[in-house]
């Protein structure tokens, strides 16, 4: 075969190959990784962040293996992303009642990863767990540090929010001090970011955007007027928490 027949050949396949890498790209923007669980929508699009931030290799089923799906997931995909094992593995051993912080250490995953961009006591909630961290931690140990699966939880999905909207951790944290959980910080921020209410909606349409995305004006407009229409708000739900 020459090379002008072998370039022929590639043009032909080249928009075949497109097609197939738009059809996948576009199939797991829209995929619900909640689907089937009844959750509020605010805790929905809040899983489905989760999700595009970490990107764990789980089956559609995966969260629903969750004792406490709305915190289990998302500190399971978190620490799957940092310690490159595998998400069912660390769910076994959650499911063996150890703690998270015991599993951070069994996965020789820093606990430092809490707090990127903690650089001072972040008060309540979470100071007296970044003060036990800056206490104890140290550059290059290997240590086991207690904390207590609430405060593992609650900054697992701080550091979540902050990664995937490009916020600072305090934001997060000010909105929980004003009674808007991550969950409800992370719906509102996506929400305006993409005109749209629920996660579902517009995505049979092929609407839905993964997380390096850039917004289209004129798709953010239709869904401010259609949410106007239905008489739809944007307020706090609940978040989701043991």
């Amino acid at each position: 075969m020459n090379h002008r027949e072998t370039w022929k050949r590639l043009a032909l396949c080249a928009p075949l190959l497109l097609l197939l890498a738009v059809g996948t790209s576009r199939a797991s923007t829209i995929f619900d990784v909640a689907v089937g669980m009844n959750v509020n929508e605010d805790t929905r699009i809040f899983l489905n962040v989760t999700n595009q931030v970490w990107q764990p290799a789980v089956p559609g089923t995966f969260i629903q293996e969750c004792r406490y799906p709305g915190d289990d997931f998302p500190v399971v995909s978190f620490l799957a992303y940092h310690s490159h094992r595998q998400p069912s593995f660390i769910l076994h051993l959650r499911s063996e009642g150890y703690p998270w912080y015991e599993i951070f250490y069994r996965l020789n995953v820093d606990p430092s990863v809490l707090f990127v961009g903690i650089d001072r006591d972040p008060g309540p909630p979470y100071g007296k767990a970044w003060g036990h961290w800056k206490r104890n931690h140290r550059a290059g140990m290997h240590a086991r540090l207690r904390f207590s699966d609430r405060d593992v939880v609650g900054l697992v999905k701080v550091q979540t929010v902050s990664r995937h909207f490009g916020a600072s951790p305090f934001d997060v944290i000010r909105a929980h001090h004003e009674g808007r959980r991550a969950e409800v910080y992370a719906a509102n921020r996506w929400r305006e970011k993409h005109g749209r209410q629920t996660w579902s909606e517009g995505q049979g349409a092929g609407k839905g955007r993964g997380r390096g995305d850039r917004d289209d004006p004129a798709e953010s407009s239709r869904g401010k007027k259609k949410s106007k229409e239905k008489g739809q708000g944007s307020g706090p739900g609940k978040g989701h928490s043991r």
